[in-house]
């Protein structure tokens, strides 16, 4: 239910990182009497979000945290303000977890049962977990620990094998997929939570809601299990193009190979009617009645005012902040050629400009236009140096 990374990262058996995941805008939507959706920090620099009880955490692509929301336990003011970071979960109490870079856990908020304080030492980590009141990290090994509240077997009937490469927790159960691809589950099991788990070994990723859970299957199709209440599993969306499910207490979200998002179950706080239109998502997230998603906002170039006898205005959005894009135009055709970013269609010889970026990754050029150029095409291209990829490619007529 708390831990949202992309499982491609599990299918192949590597820890997460924060180079290799997507940057991003976070987007919220949901419950928000403790401003767990609004009060979302501004920027496109994030890797990955989580939703913890009444509380919310980001990481950015530069390994800092970010959380906001209810703060009653120090779930937000206790967030670590130095180090860098892999991965981040929110328990859906109301304590949070972190993974550091250097494969040891931080944790902090509430501690009633020994969730934070209980934490294991070490650096071998990769990757945390939080349920209502327990905590599970998977170790390099394939193995799992877990701490904390035990009322329901979540610590004591943890799998001892290792061969696990991806864990989840939901309120007082847990899951973990292991690597021949079936699912192993444990803790409560009022609700089949735990029995009704689906046999198979064709699993890829798996979750946990507050009293159900889910998993995505190899083909694309999602299963689901456990409580019904609010159709959480019956509401379970067909088909085969997912990439990622998640669980929140009541609802549940999937995102598309589209890139656009399915959402289902509870809707008392708007976490299923206010789901977000559009297919610009890399991630879903969902906390107790809030949902998260990640929109990739895609850089652009483009030029205007190319008029001859007049000055062009070239613009670059929403590139990497505080960085550098390269802007290049020919007027001997669209290429390509080669470059370290990828096809640059411009033909030699070419000009080329490095453009500073500011704090909103934007930035601009201005360009005289000969007189006498009405008429001449004009291939423009660029560069995001930031994220080491090409902007999007303009052929122009002069005006």
């Amino acid at each position: 239910m708390f831990n949202k990374l992309l499982p491609l990262l599990f299918v192949l058996g590597l820890a997460p990182s924060v180079a290799s995941q997507q940057e991003g805008e976070s987007i919220g939507w949901g419950r928000d009497d403790y401003s767990q959706v609004s009060n979302i920090p501004s920027g496109t620099d994030f890797v990955q979000l989580t939703g913890g009880g009444y509380h919310s955490l980001a990481l950015k692509s530069d390994g800092s945290l970010a959380s906001w929301g209810r703060d009653n336990y120090g779930q937000v003011s206790n967030t670590p303000t130095s180090g860098v970071f892999t991965q981040v979960a929110g328990g859906c109490g109301q304590h949070s977890l972190a993974l550091h870079a250097n494969s040891s856990i931080f944790a902090w908020g509430q501690d009633n049962t020994g969730q934070v304080s209980n934490t294991p030492p070490g650096n071998d980590f990769i990757q945390v977990a939080g349920g209502y009141y327990h905590s599970l990290a998977l170790k390099s090994n394939g193995s799992i620990i877990s701490w904390g509240n035990d009322a329901f077997g979540q610590v004591l009937n943890t799998p001892s094998t290792s061969n696990f490469t991806q864990i989840a927790g939901g309120a007082q159960h847990s899951l973990a997929l292991k690597g021949n691809g079936s699912i192993a589950s444990w803790g409560a099991d009022s609700y089949g939570q735990v029995s009704n788990t689906p046999s198979g070994t064709d699993f890829v990723q798996v979750d946990g809601g507050g009293l159900h859970s889910l998993a995505l299957r190899l083909n694309g199709s999602i299963v689901s299990w456990g409580s019904d209440t609010y159709g959480q599993v019956s509401g379970t969306p067909t088909g085969t193009d997912f990439v990622q499910v998640s669980g929140g207490y009541y609802h549940s979200l999937a995102l598309k190979s589209d890139g656009s998002i399915v959402s289902w179950g509870r809707n008392n706080h708007r976490q299923i009617i206010d789901t977000p239109t559009g297919s610009s998502f890399s991630q879903v997230a969902g906390g107790n009645y809030q949902s998260f998603a990640l929109e990739v906002i895609t850089a652009n170039l483009s030029v205007t005012n190319l008029v001859a006898g007049q000055t062009a205005l070239v613009e670059v959005t929403s590139a990497t902040p505080n960085n550098f894009s390269h802007f290049a135009w020919s007027v001997h055709g669209g290429g390509p050629i080669s470059t370290p970013f990828g096809d640059a269609m411009i033909s030699p010889p070419y000009h080329l400009k490095l453009l500073p970026t500011d704090s909103t990754g934007y930035t601009s050029y201005t360009a005289n236009i000969p007189a006498h150029a009405a008429g001449v095409t004009v291939w423009c291209h660029g560069t995001d140096v930031g994220t080491q990829s090409m902007l999007n490619a303009l052929m122009l007529v002069i005006q």
